[in-house]
């Protein structure tokens, strides 16, 4: 495989053994070892922090290796996204793991091919190893999807999308200008990222969080997503900024081949089936918690609602 492979990391052994040894499986070519530094007021972190850039002596198969092991503790938005930066300034296209993203062998295979495939179609912004669609039945001589869609649980990019991304981008300012209704396939897409984004947009003008960021740079710049067939990634984090125990439920299932099921042709489609399964996986289930999340702090108050919210972690 010759697309490098970014592992980024933190203090979470427990997930992120999983990601490397999967890794080491698929043997890329190019490997680029990224790991934040632990927070010295936490001596747990720190024992894990130090255990995972252990791992760096365990790689031992032919490989150009590059290590980012920070040297000062940087908050998660910094931290990922300069992880993401630092593989964009050395190669034209990478796949991007986090510690908590376990892949199949196969996404590597798959990133690698759809990467050289798209290269020069400035339609498609990123390959995503994503399909939370239980049951999908793919359609014959069919192996990949095109999709108005954003999940990056395991995914990949070019340099010239990434340096592209506006990271102080605003919903206001692609919903002033219409984006939303140009890009979606349908109007109840549409409609269901409208009222999504419209939640959180106050927390992307706070963060600038990368992931938020790129989806409203695709919706700008009509940059859709390719993706599998067959799901290849699987989020198994549940501690964390950003985890939660409901990640866990977006889908039950991960290819266990080493080789992805592709056509002779190479087609790819859009699909109503899946775009309908992973509206109902992704977005209308994070708007329903989101509402959900309102009202208690209706109820009961703001305060005793992040006190709650910290006893469920």
């Amino acid at each position: 495989m010759d697309t490098a492979v970014l592992f980024e990391t933190f203090a979470r052994p427990q997930y992120a053994r999983q990601v490397f040894d999967q890794i080491k499986k698929a043997k890329p070519k190019k490997f680029y070892f990224y790991s934040n530094k632990a927070r010295v007021d936490r001596p747990d972190e720190v024992i894990n922090n130090e255990e995972i850039r252990s791992w760096v002596k365990e790689v031992d198969w032919d490989c150009e290796l590059h290590t980012f092991f920070r040297e000062e503790y940087v908050d998660v938005y910094t931290s990922v996204q300069g992880a993401m930066d630092w593989v964009f300034e050395n190669e034209e296209q990478a796949i991007v793991l986090e510690d908590d993203c376990v892949p199949s062998v196969a996404f590597f295979e798959f990133c690698d091919f759809f990467l050289d495939k798209y290269k020069d179609d400035k339609n498609i912004g990123f390959i995503s190893g994503n399909n939370f669609v239980k049951g999908y039945q793919k359609k014959e001589g069919i192996d990949h999807i095109y999709a108005d869609f954003f999940s990056f649980f395991g995914f990949a990019s070019w340099k010239d999308r990434w340096r592209k991304v506006n990271f102080h981008i605003t919903v206001d300012e692609v919903m002033s200008k219409g984006c939303f209704e140009t890009y979606f396939f349908n109007e109840k897409n549409t409609y269901s990222f409208k009222k999504y984004f419209t939640a959180v947009a106050d927390f992307i003008d706070e963060t600038h969080v990368w992931d938020y960021a790129l989806s409203l740079n695709c919706i700008k710049n009509k940059w859709y997503g390719v993706y599998p067939i067959t799901n290849l990634v699987r989020n198994v984090g549940v501690v964390g900024c950003h985890s939660s125990v409901s990640v866990l439920d977006l889908v039950d299932y991960v290819e266990q081949s080493d080789y992805y099921p592709f056509s002779s042709q190479h087609i790819g489609e859009k699909d109503a089936c899946f775009e309908k399964g992973m509206l109902k996986k992704t977005v209308e289930k994070k708007s329903i918690k989101s509402s959900t999340e309102k009202i208690l702090k209706i109820i009961l108050g703001e305060n005793l609602c992040r006190k709650m919210k910290k006893m469920m972690k």
